[in-house]
């Protein structure tokens, strides 16, 4: 027999002290990759739930657990543009870091990627992050990668990383990802969203948790669609749609259904209607407000109940 063969010994199942984030979903301990395109809205999503964990509030319909603490890692823009959906949410004084903010820290060292978990090691410790924690790094790549994201070696090295100090400090680490860009030619689109996430597929293979959050796809898809796949449950998707101050809210079918017949009543079968009058007689009868009836309009295009007979003007078809 080889000597480089070594009898396993037993092994032993570690203590659980705190309790899984979303059980079920997000297990506690462990990386979970929030992905999308920029500016789709990660960091205002996260910062609702972060403060519905605080609560112990449900995130869409799931039983959720609050961590000891919250730490968020600005990695891309200063903190005042994150700031304003912390403070939308009631959570203004989150324990956070800006690399843009720190005047001190080393932006050369983000060329050496050899060096990327010593730097994120060192803003752990300036954090002084606690058991219990989950921690929020926003986003992870391409400054916390250990070399190029397109490289399936380096992201694994650097989520297997990630997933010890979980192991080691006893936290949970989200991390957002860019997606890449939707294909044109429908039969080079990606299947599935967590196959978008720019760079490795090892983004996906070497985190616990993935979850996404697609813009719409006008003309069939006129909500953003937030998704999740867990490693042990299920895959579920939600529909939304942003509210009025940019905050998420779950995209009510009924009530899109009643928004678009209130705007069909506004046209006519015999003439065009311009956008503009359209705007004015929701606004008055039903207080609609503009993105209400543009969305509205969008659906009835797509049913076929209305259709577009000039530069922003539509007529109702005609129900024989």
């Amino acid at each position: 027999m080889s000597d480089l063969i070594v009898e396993p010994g037993p092994l032993v199942q570690p203590v659980q002290l705190y309790p899984d984030p979303i059980p079920g979903i997000i297990p506690f301990g462990t990386v979970t990759v929030f992905a999308g395109a920029p500016g789709v809205g990660k960091t205002a999503m996260l910062a609702e739930w972060i403060q519905r964990w605080r609560e112990g509030r449900t995130i869409w319909g799931h039983a959720t657990n609050p961590a000891t603490a919250y730490y968020y890692i600005a990695a891309d823009r200063q903190w005042a543009s994150h700031q304003k959906w912390f403070e939308l949410v009631g959570y203004p004084d989150i324990v956070h870091y800006s690399i843009a903010d720190d005047g001190a820290f080393d932006r050369d060292a983000i060329m050496r990627p050899g060096e990327a978990l010593k730097l994120l090691g060192s803003i752990f410790a300036r954090l002084g992050i606690i058991p219990g924690a989950h921690l929020f790094l926003d986003p992870m790549s391409p400054i916390f990668v250990m070399g190029s994201p397109n490289d399936p070696r380096a992201v694994a090295r650097t989520l297997l990383e990630f997933s010890a100090w979980c192991q080691t400090l006893k936290i949970n680490i989200t991390a957002t990802a860019h997606f890449g860009k939707q294909k044109g030619d429908t039969k080079e689109r990606y299947v599935r969203p967590q196959d978008r996430i720019a760079g490795s597929g090892a983004f996906s293979g070497f985190s616990d948790t993935q979850v996404y959050l697609v813009d719409p796809e006008p003309p069939l898809i006129l909500q953003h669609t937030l998704g999740w796949n867990p490693r042990h449950s299920r895959p579920q998707e939600f529909a939304c749609t942003r509210s009025e101050n940019g905050l998420f809210i779950p995209h009510d079918v009924m009530k899109d259904d009643l928004h678009a017949a209130n705007v069909c009543d506004q046209l006519s079968e015999t003439g065009a209607t311009s956008l503009s009058v359209i705007i004015e007689r929701s606004l008055q009868q039903h207080g609609h407000s503009r993105a209400t009836v543009k969305r509205a309009l969008a659906r009835l295009l797509l049913d076929g109940r209305v259709v577009k007979v000039g530069h922003g003007k539509y007529q109702r078809v005609k129900i024989h």
